[in-house]
């Protein structure tokens, strides 16, 4: 394919140095395969990116666009007693707040304590409703994102439900978490692309 490109890239130059139309050509869809891995993350580092809450409910007292949100995390690795814990800044007035923040944790990768964080806990989040001067904040709700995935996949991108209790609230929250490759094997990607082929019989001399 490189070679293939290289040669098409060869007569549309020459024919632009002559002065000469584009040469015949028509389009083919093609298909790729490859590896998705993220180059700027080292293997210990896995990135929790809280993207933006989607009609979140309102506590008790509070209208919901007087609802000032944040969402944090306590992350139970490298143990439950020393989580890594993180908080988004609050975004005032609104119901549907965008975050669009990321957070970076450590991790090692083989660890039997990730492992099972991975395969059975999950990162819970927690929603709160920030309290003015001397009132303290009031929960929203929790929301539980699963991490098996990242057993094959380099990214995953989740909305969950934010639950009060076990009870649906309406509300959800958007979740990217990334780590540099797939705990295990490779995240193969196939995409389609519209690809344009000059004729074959356009060679000029």
């Amino acid at each position: 394919m490189a070679d293939s490109c290289k040669k098409s890239l060869e007569i549309l130059k020459l024919a632009q140095m002559r002065g000469l139309p584009p040469p015949k050509h028509h389009f083919e869809e093609r298909s790729f395969h490859t590896v998705r891995i993220f180059p700027e993350l080292s293997s210990t580092d896995m990135v929790v990116v809280i993207v933006k809450g989607m009609n979140l409910p309102a506590p008790s007292g509070i209208q919901t666009n007087d609802l000032d949100a944040y969402v944090k995390f306590d992350f139970p690795y490298p143990s439950a007693e020393q989580p890594q814990k993180h908080k988004t800044a609050v975004i005032k007035n609104t119901n549907s707040p965008e975050y669009n923040q990321s957070f970076t944790l450590s991790i090692n990768r083989n660890h039997r304590g990730f492992r099972r964080v991975v395969a059975s806990k999950g990162l819970k989040l927690e929603l709160l409703h920030k309290g003015g001067f001397l009132r303290s904040d009031k929960p929203i709700g929790t929301a539980l994102v699963k991490l098996e995935k990242l057993e094959s996949h380099s990214e995953i991108r989740e909305i969950v439900e934010v639950m009060d209790g076990r009870k649906a609230t309406g509300g959800r929250v958007e979740v990217k978490i990334r780590l540099r490759e797939p705990l295990s094997g490779q995240d193969m990607q196939t995409s389609t692309e519209r690809w344009l082929v000059i004729d074959k019989s356009q060679v000029l001399v």
